[in-house]
């Protein structure tokens, strides 16, 4: 079921912004493993995973936030991208902004709740110092850097919403 939510993301997103997206994930995953110190890239690797759990955490409470403050809120603004809608199609209709919203944030929560599981049962399945573990460590860093990156966009487009002026 989920897995409609990964398909209507990638089809309500902006090709060039998912592309950018993506290019600056890439960037930092491929930089990591240039890192020319190998003795500690094992240690750096289980602290980045260590570290990533008590992030990830942090970023569902207050993606969950963002949400129930979208569904919840009694704002004019938010009544209004209720029936404004975009050039974006799903199930043949146009989706509102409020729906492009709200897929936007399942789509975070879930990778995030995701990654979050990942990091929690990557020590029990994986060890830094072997070429699977740095790989899954880098498809990791690679899906972390990536929803922050949406995190933030997400973000600004919600106090968008929340601050527009109605004329």
């Amino acid at each position: 079921m989920w897995l409609l939510v990964f398909l209507e993301y990638f089809k309500i997103s902006n090709t060039k912004a998912l592309l950018i997206n993506f290019s600056i994930a890439a960037l930092i995953c491929v930089s990591i493993f240039y890192y020319r110190d190998p003795i500690n890239f094992a240690k750096y690797i289980d602290q980045f995973v260590s570290n990533s759990t008590s992030v990830l955490s942090l970023l569902v409470g207050f993606t969950v936030a963002m949400f129930t403050l979208l569904i919840t809120a009694s704002n004019p603004n938010i009544d209004e991208i209720k029936t404004v809608l975009t050039e974006f199609v799903l199930y043949n209709e146009k989706v509102s902004i409020y729906k492009m919203l709200l897929i936007k944030m399942v789509y975070i929560i879930l990778i995030e709740s995701i990654l979050l599981l990942f990091n929690l049962l990557y020590p029990f399945f994986f060890e830094a110092t072997t070429r699977v573990g740095k790989i899954f460590f880098g498809i990791d860093a690679f899906l972390t850097t990536h929803i922050i990156l949406a995190n933030i966009n997400n973000t600004v487009d919600l106090y968008f919403v929340l601050t527009k002026k109605n004329n």
